[in-house]
Order: structure tokens, then sequence, then C-alpha cells
């Protein structure tokens, strides 16, 4: 159980790195002058995707082995949010990665053109991604919490509705006009705050 509430608690802190490295930085890519003048910024930013992504692994560990404990054992949609969760917290890290050799790079004075495409991966792979994971991931989470008595039926419904709210999302983003890829994000964040509050046991789970 310990585990379970200290996952809710790194899913907060997950959540608050993520939106402060987005206040940072934002989502656009940036030149090499233009890193080098807001450096400790960008530096910061990479120290947050960093926190972030562990955050969100530690969470979603914590998060599966609610479901197994009450649930599902080690197959079945446990094993799908366990993977879903783990990949996005990778992607997170991975996004650091990113960043941190774009600064290397802009630091020992290297190619602009590299430099500019870095920092467009650091923040546009997590973008790019997020949706589809988060969309397997909330499905198979509604799927496991209505089959089993791991935490209350209404936070079951409520993963299937994001999760179907977000594939609207994701098809007008991926074929309509509009840049909701915020929106999911946003919507993303919500939901593993309100799924830590759930670990932490502000909410108990139903009893079998």
């Amino acid at each position: 159980m310990k585990l379970e509430r200290y996952g809710g608690a790194t899913g907060i802190v997950a959540v608050a790195a993520i939106a402060t490295q987005f206040v940072l930085v934002g989502t656009a890519g940036t030149d090499a002058p233009s890193l080098l003048r807001a450096r400790a910024r960008w530096e910061l930013a990479t120290l947050m995707r960093v926190v972030g992504g562990l955050g969100i692994m530690w969470f979603t560990t914590g998060f599966a082995t609610r479901l197994r404990r009450f649930g599902f054992g080690p197959a079945g949609p446990t094993t799908i949010v366990l993977g879903a969760g783990l990949l996005w917290g990778t992607m997170w890290l991975l996004s650091a990665v990113f960043n941190s050799v774009a600064i290397a790079e802009a630091v020992r004075g290297g190619n602009e053109w590299s430099v500019s495409w870095l920092s467009i991966l650091g923040a546009q792979t997590v973008l790019v991604l997020t949706p589809t994971l988060m969309i397997t991931f909330l499905i198979a989470a509604g799927v496991a919490v209505l089959a089993s008595p791991t935490f209350p039926r209404r936070f079951g419904h409520a993963a299937l509705f994001f999760a179907a709210v977000r594939t609207v999302l994701a098809l007008v983003d991926w074929y309509g006009g509009a840049d909701l890829a915020m929106r999911i994000m946003d919507m993303t964040l919500i939901w593993v705050v309100i799924a830590s509050i759930h670990l932490m046991g502000a909410t108990r789970p139903v009893q079998a």
C-alpha cells in the first residue's frame, strides 16, 4: 500500500514538473542563440522533464499494483496499463535527452540546424505520442476497474469517458484543421491528478 500511495504522490509531482516545463519553454523549438540566452531556463525545463518522466513511471507502477492487488493478476488489462504508462514516462525522459543534447550542441557552437531540430523533437515527441498511449492506457484502466473492485465504478466510467473524448480530439487534431495536442495533454495531466488522489487513499477502493 505504501508503493501505491507513493505512486499517487509522485503522480502529482510529475504533473507539476511537466506543467512547469511547459510554462518555461512552451511547445515550440528554438534556435541556438535564443537557447544560449535562456540557457538556465532550458536546463531547468530539461530537469523538469526528467522529474516528470520518472514520476509518471512511479505513478504507473503504483496504479498497476493497485489494479493487481484488488483485481487482475499479471495478465490482462493491467499489463496494458503498465506498458502504456511506462512508455509514456520513457517518452518524457527521451524528450529530456533531446533537450540536453540541443543545449550541449548550442554551447559547443554546433550546427544551428541540429539545435533547432533537437529542441523541436524534445517538445513534439511527447505531444505526438501522448494521445495514442493515453487512450490505450485509459481504455485498459476503465476495463480493469469495471471488472473488479479496484476503485469506485464511477472511476472506471470516467476513464472510458476520458478515453472517448481524447479519441475525438485526436482525430480532429490529426485529420482536422485544429491543433489540439495541448488540450489532450491538459486532459491527460488532469486525469493523472485524479488517479493520484485515488491512489493516496482519498477515495477508498470498493470492497470485494
